[in-house]
């Protein structure tokens, strides 16, 4: 079946809206409403790690959406970390309820929010193409965004249009902005991972032997079994930064040997796997980064995942070489307690002011 057509189907989406009436909303205050729906995702069919071909998305519809007026709105997508689904948005970081509160106190006009999932047998898929774990990168930006503008009233340009992340997901903003200035127009990354492969992603980590100690099935669902965070999640690097269809079954291509118990590099394997890092592509990607109307970074200071650190400030760096404007937030804080706060004291009202707001 073509793309096209598979795009066409209307297949058992169903629209439940689900009301947010926490203590903390006034109920005299108008408030949005959310929407869960299941997404066509044919970027992802034939994935070697079985992720559906469909993908569940939660999309926040602002108050005077059911007006009955024609009236348009721009669009925020925002993507979660690892291990996470889009709930996480909902319930953990309580973005409806921020969304009300800003739109209600004027501090952002009101706009679209979309929520995808982003996970897999692996934690995630970084919102990269790959040959293994599916074309997430393709996904958001074509399957998912053609999908919300054909069944929402969305302004429908990339000037209008927004990519967030957090973790995995801040990388995958930061992805998607280097490779798609032409759908996304502004791209903020909260905490974002795997900019570097340094500190805890360095192969200094034990977990990386224990992920290479895969060499058959029965290996890997032990491994999952026992909720090996960084190993399974190391497995989900492989498979997204540096696949191989044919090593399976982790399907990753590991850039070193294991000799007496010690990892020895392969320099030239070794590079290959670097250069697909973020912070090693800026320059590649300068003229598309230079284009987007608005590009922030955001990380505290005492993130537990010590590369996401390190990461955020060389990525930084590295875009002032390059004279790419951004905005570089940093704060005292960690990887996951801060962002609801972040978002709504920073993330929002730049990302917000930076979108067009009308045809």
């Amino acid at each position: 079946m073509c793309r096209s057509s598979f795009r066409g189907m209307v297949f058992a989406v169903l629209l439940l809206s689900i009301p947010f009436t926490p203590l903390t909303r006034s109920h005299a205050q108008e408030v949005g409403r959310v929407v869960q729906l299941e997404v066509p995702a044919p970027a992802l069919k034939g994935n070697l790690l079985n992720t559906p071909a469909s993908q569940g998305a939660a999309v926040y519809l602002p108050p005077s959406y059911d007006d009955g007026s024609d009236r348009r709105f721009p669009v925020i997508y925002l993507l979660h970390g690892n291990f996470d689904d889009y709930d996480v948005w909902l319930e953990h970081f309580g973005v409806p309820v921020i969304l009300d509160r800003m739109i209600a106190a004027g501090n952002i006009p009101e706009l679209i929010v979309v929520m995808p999932n982003g996970g897999n047998r692996y934690g995630g898929g970084f919102y990269r193409n790959s040959p293994v774990s599916g074309n997430w990168a393709d996904f958001i930006s074509i399957d998912l965004v053609e999908f919300v503008d054909e069944h929402f009233q969305t302004l429908s340009n990339p000037v209008s249009r927004a990519v967030v992340g957090h973790s995995m997901g801040g990388y995958g903003a930061l992805n998607l902005g280097m490779n798609h200035p032409d759908v996304f127009s502004v791209v903020w990354a909260l905490s974002p991972c795997c900019l570097v492969p340094s500190e805890d992603l360095s192969f200094g980590n034990e977990a990386w032997q224990r992920a290479f100690a895969v060499t058959k099935p029965e290996d890997l669902q032990e491994l999952i079994a026992s909720r090996d965070f960084y190993a399974i999640a190391l497995l989900g690097i492989l498979s997204a930064f540096n696949p191989d269809p044919d090593a399976a079954p982790h399907f990753g291509d590991f850039p070193f040997d294991v000799v007496r118990g010690e990892v020895v590099l392969d320099d030239d394997a070794f590079d290959h796997y670097r250069d697909a890092f973020a912070a090693r592509q800026v320059r590649s990607a300068r003229d598309n980064l230079r284009s987007l109307r608005g590009l922030g970074l955001g990380v505290g200071l005492g993130d537990q995942f010590l590369h996401i650190t390190d990461g955020t400030l060389e990525f930084s760096q590295q875009l002032g070489a390059e004279r790419i404007p951004h905005r570089l937030d940093v704060y005292a804080g960690d990887h996951r307690e801060q962002i609801s706060e972040r978002l709504e004291e920073a993330v929002l009202p730049w990302v917000a002011k930076r979108l067009i707001h009308e045809d």
